[in-house]
């Protein structure tokens, strides 16, 4: 698992620069205006209204899927269209809508938005809309292909269609045709629903022309899946609270200011956490399914120190370096260095949540692979009621200081961290005998590993910037602090990091 793992944080990491690529072309092109705030928005819609659906769909199927394909692949294959088919349904319905109504979808995602962004975000929502049944296949496709143990394809086929989007936005600011950042958005959603589907027939998929909401095993899933509809409503509710708070705080670029900050987050929740949980899931489902506490153990552990060795140095490494990475990332063409001051703050108070948010996806999962999908509802509900409370609270402490978007991130960071703790404890009662006691020694070194790191680069950022300033300085500074955060974990003898250098380099053995 380790070594898989590795490989598919490769493969991201690949996706992940390209997507920021695609996002430094739109901002360098476009800047933080009427026309980058309706883009972004365009795209985020249809994500957002059917990763509600999908993702209760994808996360619900795998435990589902992994104990019906070992019972009967055929049974297997009618489910997994079943479902395919359903959801394709429900797509056509969010279509017509999103093209018919495009102004009271837009208003329930941004409702302050400025009327020259609305002026663009119509057409390009109309345009976009149709990508919604490829965003279907991709998500329900890549939740197949985890259960059948392919997790390069799902990782791999974002990388092309960001290249596509990246053409289409040189193209359309040459072109002085705007409408061609939205063609270009739905050619690239078209080419990674053909990329999945045909390797989804590669691996055993026989699609069948099938709705049948009688059909048992779908019962089962609705009724399992239903507190998890709850809980991904909630999540995307937070969002969109927070993106219209945003826009009422800021009329003009509080949008792109979030999202933008967001997504620099998302480039290290996407590139570890998400492939992580990707390879570590369908593993512990399985482990479920067999009733075996040992690998189950084994399997949890793991993914909770691969989770702490990546992803707490890229929090210590965002706050220590958080001005030099925004600048390195957006500063350039349209971006001026008053919005790279806007963009800092709200960085930092994302990264905060980071850590919490692996260890929080990770426990979801488990409780998702046992059948109870109550327990992530309330603690979700739990997160949205401390989040809210947050919002009357630190955008105004913020603001005093000249930063209230940094206090809409900073609200819901303390929501997510709070919400750890009992949703750790419910999980304990549901593994039944648990192993954590033995990981905790290499959890110590892992952190005091990245505060060496930290240490590091707080005594030679000021130095070394000043002589190598700009993007040289901040990739030896990163590649620096790297170095002394793998050096730290060998001194320390952390036996995990040990164990993960030995398997991506030699042959894994279980």
């Amino acid at each position: 698992m380790k070594k898989m793992t590795v490989v598919v944080m490769f493969i991201t990491i690949l996706s992940k620069v390209l997507g920021f690529i695609r996002d430094i072309t739109l901002s360098s092109n476009f800047g933080f205006g009427a026309v980058s705030d309706s883009f972004t928005l365009a795209i985020t819609i249809p994500n957002s209204v059917l990763s509600i659906i999908g993702a209760v769909l994808v996360t619900g199927i795998i435990p589902m899927l992994t104990r019906i394909l070992n019972e009967d692949e055929d049974r297997a294959n009618r489910f997994t269209s079943n479902i395919l088919n359903i959801m394709l349904l429900f797509c056509m319905v969010m279509m017509v809508l999103m093209f018919v109504l495009p102004e009271f979808v837009i208003f329930l995602f941004a409702s302050n938005l400025s009327h020259e962004a609305m002026l663009y975000a119509v057409p390009f929502l109309r345009v976009i809309a149709f990508g919604i049944f490829s965003i279907a296949i991709v998500q329900l496709g890549s939740g197949y292909l985890n259960v059948k143990k392919n997790f390069i394809i799902p990782a791999l086929v974002t990388i092309p269609s960001n290249m596509i989007v990246i053409v289409a936005i040189i193209i359309a600011n040459k072109s002085g045709n705007t409408l061609l950042l939205a063609y270009g958005q739905l050619a690239a959603l078209i080419f990674q629903a053909a990329v999945i589907f045909i390797y989804m027939k590669k691996m055993g998929f026989d699609y069948r022309a099938v709705i049948d909401l009688n059909d048992k095993d779908l019962r089962l899933m609705v009724t399992l899946a239903l507190p998890l509809l709850l809980s991904a409503v909630l999540g995307q509710l937070n969002d969109i609270i927070m993106k219209n708070f945003a826009t009422v705080l800021v009329p003009v670029g509080g949008y792109s200011y979030m999202s933008y900050a967001t997504k620099l987050i998302g480039f290290v929740s996407g590139i570890f956490i998400t492939a992580i949980l990707n390879v570590s899931y369908p593993t512990i489902a399985q482990n479920v399914v067999n009733n075996d506490n040992k690998r189950l153990n084994k399997s949890i552990n793991d993914a909770i120190l691969m989770i702490f060795v990546f992803v707490t140095p890229a929090v210590v490494g965002f706050i220590t370096l958080a001005r030099p990475i925004i600048e390195f990332v957006f500063l350039s063409g349209e971006v001026t260095a008053a919005d790279v001051s806007i963009i800092v703050p709200i960085f930092v108070a994302d990264a905060l949540v980071l850590l919490a948010m692996g260890m929080r996806e990770l426990l979801f999962r488990i409780h998702y692979a046992y059948h109870d999908m109550k327990s992530p509802v309330r603690n979700t509900v739990f997160v949205t009621i401390v989040f809210i409370i947050g919002l009357i609270i630190f955008p105004f402490l913020f603001g005093k200081l000249g930063h209230p978007l940094a206090g809409l991130s900073f609200s819901y960071s303390v929501a997510a961290l709070i919400a750890v703790v009992p949703l750790f404890k419910s999980a304990k009662k549901l593994i039944g005998k648990t192993y954590f006691k033995y990981i905790v020694k290499d959890m110590t070194k892992i952190l005091l590993s990245a505060l060496m790191m930290g240490v590091f680069l707080l005594l030679v950022r000021g130095p070394l910037l000043s002589v190598m300033p700009g993007r040289i300085g901040t990739l030896v500074a990163i590649a620096g602090a790297g170095i002394v955060y793998v050096v730290a974990l060998i001194a320390l003898r952390t036996r995990f990091a040990l164990s993960l250098l030995s398997s991506v380099l030699f042959k894994e053995t279980n």
